[in-house]
């Protein structure tokens, strides 16, 4: 008996520790609202893929300073950004009041991260100053993205 309860205690205690690791940027969006003491979002799946493949697109061509590429569905926001990994998430959008959002990266062949940032649901509203946006080293929390070759 004593055996099996700490057996159990090992499996509970090695869960809690246990994460999975992602490659397409929402832990790091998340981190960046804690941070902020902005309301945390919630995920969804095809704006995911959407940022993810849009990530791609951008890094792909070296597209930077600029939303070019496949096009969100209509009533998404869309925030683009690129930046080396030490400033960890970095696009416009992530600081406003959307309900639902998805995140993307792909590191093009320079080293920068191409980061794709949609949402919906809310009003669009900026909850902090655009002119403000605090940054924080955010890259452990995606340690393999994927990379254009």
């Amino acid at each position: 008996m004593k055996y099996l309860l700490k057996m159990v205690s090992l499996l509970v205690l090695s869960s809690l520790f246990t994460s999975t690791i992602r490659a397409d940027g929402f832990d790091e969006v998340q981190e960046w609202r804690r941070r902020t003491r902005l309301p945390l979002f919630k995920e969804d799946p095809k704006m995911t893929q959407f940022a993810l493949k849009k990530a791609r697109y951008r890094a792909e061509r070296d597209l930077q300073n600029n939303h070019k590429g496949p096009r969100p569905p209509k009533g998404w926001k869309e925030g683009t950004g690129e930046a080396k990994p030490f400033w960890g998430w970095l696009t416009c959008e992530m600081e406003c009041d959307f309900q639902f959002v998805g995140a993307g990266m792909c590191v093009g062949k320079n080293g920068l991260r191409y980061m794709v940032f949609v949402g919906r649901g809310g009003s669009g509203r900026p909850l902090i100053s655009r002119h403000n946006i605090p940054t924080y080293d955010t890259s452990y929390l995606t340690p393999n993205p994927p990379k254009v070759k």
